[in-house]
């Protein structure tokens, strides 16, 4: 690039006049000059001509603050454009001078102006507020100083300086001090003494006026209100309210409303009240009073009972500095309501009552009382229930509990009885008390077993000690009355052995009841044993009941059978027995039998019995040997031997038989028998021969058939009683089962009428309740001990208290029967514990029921009839002659219903009345003896029942005689302790006692009246006096009189009062708390004396009621200065004999007045303090002193002023400690003094200040970092700019002074921008270097600047600079060669690919459009301009098809497309695109005619004149032969050209077939005559484009016998030419030799495919770099009639083309990738390396035969 050097010299030169005009321009101007005002000449000034200054554009620059000024257009003068206000611009700052730059445009240039602006006395001065409010106290003194607040004036130098007047008062003067820096302090000025009842309120009017000419001024009004003084106590409109309230009143209740009224105002008139020192804690407990309404309101509950009057101290107290007070007592008379309920305690208790108490016995003493008074406290009493107990009223709150009716503790045990008081309020109120009167027991009932009679069953061979039952005895009464114990006697043994008594065999345990084997039991020797079992309890005297036992023995299988002798041995052995077999005397039976004995025949009989009883003696026979089918059989239950068939001389002349016996016993026992059958011709013969050996008579034949009758007899009825036996234990299980698993109600049985159970042998058992059982016992068995039985049930009936168990009704037995042939009922099992039951009336009505069943009285019920008899032989009535009902109390009952064993208790009357023998009947006769003695008694004490009464002092000595309290009451004196004489104690210490020797009463502790009755009189104990033996019950009344041991008390030793020294005047009255006496009477009249005073008296005021209320009295002024404080002595003396006094130190402080301003030590504090001091920073420490004391001496400090006003939010002002802090950040630059005005005030009333003033100067510290910003940017630059060329104005400030705000800038980065500096604080950015926006269109630039503090502090300013295009850049094409591929026969106006130039220029330098130049065109066609064939869009760059492509026309389009862009000048770029028409199959197969109708052509057939194909062979022909050839082209390329040959007809298998490639007709066997003259052969030819397209040959075939032949006939009938012989056999080998190497092209070929087929694949799966191909040296493809197409990037591949085929336009080509390059900017997309065709081009290369590839692969 060269170098400019005109622009250069042109900087040169300006710079050199820039140095002329760079010093600064100043102007001057008043303010508020009217607008066109001009300021100076501007333009001229510096050095530009008037008329040039808008053509130069000359302007102001504003640098963010308003200048009010101008550059006229025209003139180029700086003129006044708005209102100019020095104030509004600089403030105070004096001078005010405003920073103008100016800017020339043309060329950009900068000049400094400095214009200043001059004050004139346009502001008046103006205070704070138009109106001040100031409050001074009426004793504020002559002299004290009040500060004001100062005007302000806006102006500056003499236009600000301020003098102050004021209007004319005899009251107030001005004072003004002068201050530094021209500043005043203003005070208003108090001359003489203010009174607020002669002025309440002063007006005054405040004027400051100005230094200017003319002068200004302005006004504030000044009202002073007095404020007054506490000079008045508040007072009430009476000094005693009454008022009643019921005790009932809720809390909250407002029961009176105070008022009181003040006549100060203010504060000192605000009234509020409070109790006065006197209330207790009690009393502010209760209540509660407003302090702003004076409402008096309970907070708690009243109560009557405790407290009856209230009596309220109120103090009224104004909010006054002292306060003052007044005072006033409300009295508060509580009334009595019915909120106490009746109060019923046990004084004594006299339980347990024995049952056989009589009717008058005292059971309990109870006291009542209640707390309310009047008819509230009225009490009546009643008893619930009615029966059998009543209360008696003794005296005015005692009652007695006394029995009215016999008591039963079997019936009842004990009784809650509920004593209920009801008072005679309205609603009454109730209360009541349960006493628990529990019975004790008197031995009356006996023991009572549950049965008569038990029934045990016991296995026999049981242990010794095994238990066989329990029984269990009931007695009702309880302890020792009600425990048993158990007995046996003696009693009767069943069986056959001698008698043994009972106890021998059976023992019971005396306490449990169980009763025991002594030995174990045989059945065979006791069968029964019946006894009796007594049980006996442990009363006085003892009573005792019995119960039979009946001990029945279960028989075991212990007894094995045994065989009985023949029938004339032992024929007396047992009833039935009988054996049809001889006994030998060798003990063997015999028998005989005679040959031909018909079957069934008996010959003998086996006898045999066992000694057990049942199922264990039933016994059944076997016949062991012989076994199996011998002539013999024996009956299983008769024992009988009889034939099974007739005997026969085969069975020989003896039969040996072995029979065995079994019982059916668990486990069973046997026998055995043998038995020797002898056989015999006959009858008589074997009599015969039986006679001669056997000593025995031998059996007659009529004997023998006797025998025999009887025998079957027998086994009929064995049978009959064997199923009976079946049945029943059948039906026995089943009822067991039921009976288990049934669910069973609480009671197993109920009472029935009684069924008898006999036995053969042991008679009538029990009385069972319906659940025996008749039994039915076979006919004709020997043993008659089978039964069943059942257990007697006892009616239901009440259960015992005892936690003894009810013994069961069936006795549990050790063991249970498990005999076949027994049938038992089902056992219940105990139920434990009997339920409580009916009443005993009931039970004992049931017993005697049963009684009378069983046919015996109970003899329990008699003796305790007869018992009870005994013990009440003293009060025993009468008896009763007859009468239905019987007396009781002169009453008779009435109703025979109601007439039993017992009338009400359920029990039978002690005595029995005569003519009445059975107890239903039985009366209840009335016991006189005990009524009249009640009569007697309640008589005497009529006589004693009047109360007596004692007097005592208290504090009496402990031992004193009270009384002869005994003798008093109508006792012996040595009969106090015997008789239990006692006090009762009814909740409080009574202090005397009983004295146990003598009956006297006397002082046991200390007596207190005021602890017992307090402030009552008289004080009167009622005591209750009980005398145990027998119970009763006395009233005794015992006052306690009052002495003098009680001296009065203060509240408090020391009283603290506080008196004010000036505002108490002589006469105020202070209110005193009095002393207390709690003696009564005279004891408790005080008087009141104080110690000499001069300055105070005592005031003792006395009500109506004898209230007193005690005052101080202030008779002279106080003076705190000469005595602070006065100590006083109050005495209070009472008028007992000896009187004492007690006494009260009263303490009067003098409250000191507030006359006193607080002082500080400092008018004027000065502060210097760095802007940057952290916020909580002490400023200043202000300090003063007050002389006053207490409240008067505290202070508050308060900033009453700021100036200026920023400074509120920076101070704050401690108000206890003076110290004031920092709480903003301070700034040197916006102000830099502050003064505050500083006040303390005291906390007196009225309060009294003093007055400050600090000054706090700020000092600068570096905290401001400079400040740039740019005045003027010339933006964008253009990129060929000339170097110096200013690109913007900056302007550096820095608000720090000094060293902190000098400055230094620098820019970066340094390239291609550098500053230069005009003067202070204005720099220029210019140009260093040259610009390329293609390289960088944009500059962030940072203007940096630093100042000269330490630490320094930076600042920086970013310039954004765009570079501006310029049109040097021609757009370029991605590549320089495009090929594209486009299929044939496309849509007009496909898009074939998209072309892209980029251009790095911007806007319309960079804006590109596309146009196609002329091309050549590759094809057999004529030649057509390319624009013919394709067309470019201008703006897109997209490749656009005009008409359908032919690729038998044109197979290659080259042309060029240009680029322009829109610049000026215009630029432009080239490309060449090389378009290649990609084939589709859209011809079909075309037939080539005969080998002599056309070059190159070559058919084995012949055509004939009709277009038909024909060919000669010869029969004999061999396989293989090749007949003829089918010959046909297709115009299109590659697959799409590629034929294949089908035979179509003839199907089958023919004698011919066609080359599927070759087109060759050949022979597939040798020719027969058989196969015709002639053959018709149809040939499809189909090409491989997709879809397929296809042809159709028809060959003829004439068979012929020889080629000579053939050639003949040809010759004769075609006009063309035949083929000579010779001819034919060279093409035949001709033929040979090209199907040869048709078939290894074709298998090269396939292979070659195939590889491709897996390459293809294989790049095609495989995983692809980023890059698809890189650059490699380019290699040239050519082909054949295209020429060169291109150089690819080593992806070109060389191809080979089957020989022989007619068609080189196969062809493989790659795109020429670009070397990568930097993108452009634009988002224009990046043109593809090979441009995205329309139609795919996979199928280019079908035919190609792949040699070598060079470079990566895609």
């Amino acid at each position: 690039m060269s170098v400019c050097w005109g622009p250069v010299l042109r900087v040169l030169v300006l710079q050199a006049a820039w140095a002329l005009v760079v010093c600064q321009v100043r102007y001057s101007v008043p303010e508020e000059t009217e607008a066109g005002t001009m300021v100076g000449r501007l333009a001229q000034d510096l050095g530009l001509e008037a008329g040039d200054a808008e053509a130069r554009g000359l302007r102001l620059v504003s640098a963010g603050r308003r200048a009010s000024v101008e550059v006229s257009g025209a003139s180029g003068a700086l003129v006044v454009s708005s209102r100019l206000d020095r104030e509004e611009l600089c403030g105070k700052s004096a001078p005010c001078a405003l920073r103008l730059e100016v800017l020339v445009e043309r060329p950009l240039r900068v000049f400094h102006v400095e214009l200043e602006v001059t004050d004139i006395n346009d502001n008046a001065p103006i205070f704070p507020a138009t109106r001040k409010n100031l409050s001074i106290a009426e004793s504020s003194l002559p002299g004290s100083r009040f500060p004001l607040e100062g005007a302000s004036d806006a102006d500056v130098g003499s236009n600000a300086q301020l003098s102050y007047t004021l209007s004319p008062s005899e009251h107030f003067s001005l004072e003004v001090k002068s201050k530094v820096e021209n500043k005043v302090s203003v005070f208003l000025l108090l001359m003489k003494p203010l009174d607020r009842e002669s002025q309440p309120v002063h007006r005054l009017v405040l004027t400051a006026t100005d230094g200017g000419r003319p002068s200004l001024s302005g006004t504030m009004e000044l009202v002073i209100s007095v404020l007054d003084a506490n000079d008045n106590a508040p007072q009430f409109n009476q000094s005693v309210y009454k008022v009643q309230l019921p005790e009932n009143a809720l809390p909250g209740t407002v029961f009176f409303q105070l008022s009181a009224i003040d006549r100060d105002e203010g504060s000192n008139q605000d009234i509020y009240y409070l109790f006065g020192d006197t209330g207790s804690a009690k009393v502010q407990d209760l209540f509660v009073i407003d302090r702003k309404s004076g409402e008096l309101r309970t907070t708690g509950e009243l109560d009557f009972e405790d407290v009856q009057s209230y009596d309220l101290e109120i103090e009224a107290r104004d909010k006054g500095t002292p306060p003052l007070s007044g005072h006033c007592s409300v009295e508060l008379e509580v009334l009595d309501v019915n909120d106490n309920a009746p109060e019923v305690w046990v004084t004594s208790l006299s339980v347990p009552v024995p049952e056989d108490a009589a009717v008058g016995t005292v059971v309990a003493l109870l006291s009542v009382s209640d707390r309310d008074s009047g008819a509230n406290g009225r009490v009546r009493c009643t008893v619930w229930p009615a029966s059998p107990f009543g209360l008696v009223s003794r005296f005015a709150g005692s009652y007695s509990l006394v029995l009215r009716e016999a008591l039963d503790r079997e019936r009842v045990s004990e009784y809650e009885v509920e004593v209920r008081a009801e008072d005679g309020g309205a609603p009454p109120l109730r209360a009541s008390r349960g006493v628990r009167v529990p019975v004790s027991d008197v031995n009356d009932n006996a023991p009572a077993f549950s049965q008569a009679v038990y029934t045990v069953l016991a296995r026999e061979n049981n242990l010794a000690g095994a238990e066989l039952a329990r029984l269990w005895a009931r007695d009702p009464d309880e302890a020792g009355n009600g425990r048993v114990s158990y007995s046996v006697a003696e009693g009767v043994v069943g069986g056959g052995g001698p008698w043994r008594p009972a106890s021998s065999y059976v023992s019971v345990d005396a306490e449990s009841g169980r009763l025991w084997a002594l030995q174990p039991l045989d059945y065979e020797e006791v069968q029964v044993l019946q006894f009796e079992v007594r049980a006996v309890d442990a009363g006085e005297p003892p009573l005792c009941g019995n119960a039979t036992v009946q001990l029945f023995v279960v028989d075991e299988n212990d007894n094995a059978p045994a065989l009985l002798p023949a029938a004339g041995g032992g024929a007396g052995g047992g009833p039935g027995a009988g054996a049809a077999a001889t006994e030998s005397s060798s003990g063997a039976l015999w028998a005989w039998a005679s040959w031909g004995a018909p079957a069934g025949q008996v010959v003998a009989k086996i006898r045999a019995v066992d000694a057990d009883s049942g199922y264990n003696a039933w016994l059944r026979y076997e016949l062991w040997e012989p076994r199996g089918k011998g002539p013999f059989r024996v009956g299983l239950y008769s024992g009988e031997v009889s034939t099974t068939r007739a005997l026969e001389e085969a069975d020989g002349p003896r039969q040996r038989l072995v029979i065995v016996v079994r019982d059916h016993g668990e486990p069973a026992r046997s026998a055995t028998a043998t038995l020797s059958v002898s056989l015999v011709e006959g009858a008589e013969a074997a009599l015969a021969a039986a006679g001669s050996p056997s000593s025995g008579a031998a059996l007659r034949p009529s004997e023998s058939g006797a025998a025999g009758a009887s025998s079957a007899s027998t086994n009929v009825w064995l049978v009959v009683a064997i199923c009976a036996v079946s049945s029943l234990f059948l039906l026995a299980v089943v009822l067991y089962g039921a009976s288990r698993w049934a669910p069973r109600a609480a009671v197993l049985s109920g009472p029935g009428p009684a069924t008898l159970v006999c036995a053969s042998e042991v008679g009538s058992w029990s009385y069972s309740q319906r659940q025996s059982r008749s039994l039915c016992v076979a006919e004709g068995a020997g043993k008659s001990d089978l039964m069943v039985f059942s257990p007697n049930l006892p009616p239901p009936g009440p259960a015992a208290k005892e936690t003894q168990p009810e013994a069961p009704a069936l006795l549990d037995t050790v063991t249970l029967m498990a005999s076949a042939l027994m049938v038992s009922a089902a056992v219940p099992k105990a139920t434990g514990k009997m339920r409580a039951g009916p009443k005993k009336r009931e039970g004992r009505k049931e017993k005697e029921k049963w009684s009378k069943q069983m046919g015996r009285p109970d003899k329990n019920e008699k003796e305790r009839k007869a018992q009870k008899r005994r013990r009440r032989g003293a009060v025993a009535p009468p008896r009763c002659g007859g009468e239905p009902g019987c007396e009781r109390g002169g009453r008779a009952q009435r109703g025979s219903g109601r007439a039993g064993p017992e009338s009400r208790n359920g029990r039978v009357a002690a005595g029995s009345c005569a003519g009445h023998e059975r107890p239903e009947k039985a009366a209840m006769c009335v016991c006189r003896n005990p009524v009249l003695r009640v009569l007697v008694l309640q008589a005497a004490w009529a006589l004693v029942v009047g109360q007596v009464r004692y007097s005592v002092p208290e504090e009496a000595e402990a031992g004193t005689v009270v009384g002869r309290l005994a003798q008093d009451l109508g006792l012996e004196a040595g009969d106090a302790e015997a008789h239990g004489l006692r006090l009762v104690s009814a909740g409080r210490r009574a202090s005397v006692e009983v004295s146990g020797a003598s009956g006297a009463l006397v002082v046991s502790s200390r007596l207190d009246r005021e602890e017992l009755c307090g402030k009552s009189a008289p004080c009167a104990l009622r005591l209750e006096v009980l005398v145990e033996r027998p119970l009763r019950v006395f009233h005794v009344e015992l006052e306690v009189t009052d002495i003098n041991d009680n001296a009065p008390i203060f509240p408090a030793a020391r009283k603290n009062l506080s008196i004010a020294e000036l505002t108490t005047v002589p006469g105020s009255r202070l209110r005193l708390d009095g002393a207390s006496d709690a003696d009564i009477g005279s004891n408790a009249q005080l008087s009141y004396t104080l110690s000499s005073s001069e300055h105070f008296s005592l005031d003792l005021q006395r009500s109506e009621e004898y209230r007193e209320s005690l005052f101080l009295v202030l008779t002279k002024s106080l003076d705190r200065e000469s005595q602070p404080v006065h100590r006083l002595v109050l005495t209070a003396s009472d008028g007992g004999r000896p009187s004492l006094s007690g006494t009260m130190e009263l303490v009067v402080s003098v409250l000191d007045a507030n006359d006193n301003a607080p002082q500080f030590n400092q008018s004027v504090y000065k502060v210097q303090l760095p802007e940057n001091a952290a916020e909580g920073t002490l400023v200043a420490r202000v300090n003063a002193t007050d002389m006053d004391e207490g409240s008067n001496s505290e202070m508050t400090f308060a900033a009453s002023a700021i100036f200026p006003s920023k400074g509120l939010n920076l101070f704050i002002l401690n108000a206890k400690t003076g110290e004031i802090r920092l709480t903003g950040a301070l700034d040197f630059e916006d102000v830099r003094f502050y003064e505050i005005e500083i006040e303390s005030t005291d906390k007196g009333t009225p309060p009294l200040s003093g007055h400050c003033k600090v000054v706090v100067e700020v000092l600068d510290v570096n905290d401001n970092a400079p400040e740039v910003w740019v005045t003027s940017l010339s933006v964008p630059v253009p990129e060929d700019a000339a170097v110096g060329t200013v690109v913007a104005l900056l302007s550096v400030s820095d608000r720090d002074s000094g060293a902190n705000g000098r400055v230094r800038c620098t820019v970066w980065p340094a390239s291609p921008f550098g500053l230069v500096s005009r003067f202070a604080g204005s720099y220029s950015l210019v140009l260093r270097e040259a610009l390329d926006r293609e390289r960088v269109s944009e500059y962030e630039v940072e203007v940096r600047a630093e100042d000269g503090g330490a630490p320094p502090l930076r600042a920086s300013r970013g310039v954004r600079v765009p570079v501006s295009d310029v049109n040097d850049n021609a757009p370029a094409f991605a590549q320089a060669v495009y090929t594209v591929l486009a299929r044939e026969n496309n849509l007009a106006g496909a898009e074939l690919a998209r072309l892209w130039a980029r251009d790095p220029d911007e806007a319309g330098n960079g804006r590109v459009s596309y146009s196609v130049a002329e091309g050549v065109v590759g094809g057999g066609g004529p030649w057509r301009p390319a624009s013919s064939y394709v067309s470019v869009d201008a703006e897109s760059g997209r490749l656009w098809a005009l008409q359908p492509l032919d690729y038998e026309e044109v197979q290659v389009l080259q042309f060029e497309v240009r680029a322009v862009d829109a610049g000026e000048p215009p630029l432009c770029g080239n490309a060449t695109v090389q378009l290649f028409v990609v084939d589709e199959n859209d011809n079909a197969p075309a037939l080539l005619p005969a080998a002599g109708g056309g070059p190159g052509a070559g058919a084995a057939a012949t055509e004939s004149s009709s277009g038909a194909l024909w060919a000669w062979a010869s029969w004999g022909a061999p396989a293989g032969q090749v007949v003829a050839k089918i010959r046909a082209v297709d115009a299109d390329s590659g697959y799409n050209a590629w034929l294949r040959y089908e035979l179509w007809e003839p199907r089958g298998k023919g004698p011919f077939r066609v080359g599927l490639y070759s087109g060759e007709v050949s022979t597939t066997r040798a020719l027969e005559e058989a196969d015709g003259p002639r053959q018709r052969l149809v040939i499809v030819v189909r090409d491989h484009g997709e879809p397929a397209r296809s042809a159709t040959a028809t060959l003829s075939v004439s068979l012929v016998e020889g080629a000579e032949a053939a050639l003949a006939a040809a010759g004769s009938s075609s006009s063309g030419t035949a083929l000579r012989p010779s001819e034919g056999g060279s093409a035949g080998a001709s033929s040979a030799s090209t199907n040869v190497w048709l078939v290894v092209a074709i298998c090269a070929v396939s292979s070659l495919f195939l590889l491709a087929v897996v390459l293809y694949g294989a790049s095609r799966w495989a995983p692809r770099a980023a890059v698809l191909s890189g650059p490699g040296p380019a290699t040239l493809v050519c082909a054949s009639e295209v020429g060169s197409w291109s150089y690819s990037q080593r992806q070109s591949r060389s191809l080979c083309v089957a020989e022989g085929a007619g068609k080189s336009d196969l062809m493989v080509f790659s795109p020429n990738l670009p070397p990568p390059g930097p993108a452009a900017k634009e988002t224009q997309p990046e043109a593809p390396a090979l441009l995205d065709t329309v139609n795919d081009s996979n199928d280019v290369a079908d035919h190609a035969c792949l040699k070598g590839t060079a470079g990566a692969g895609l």
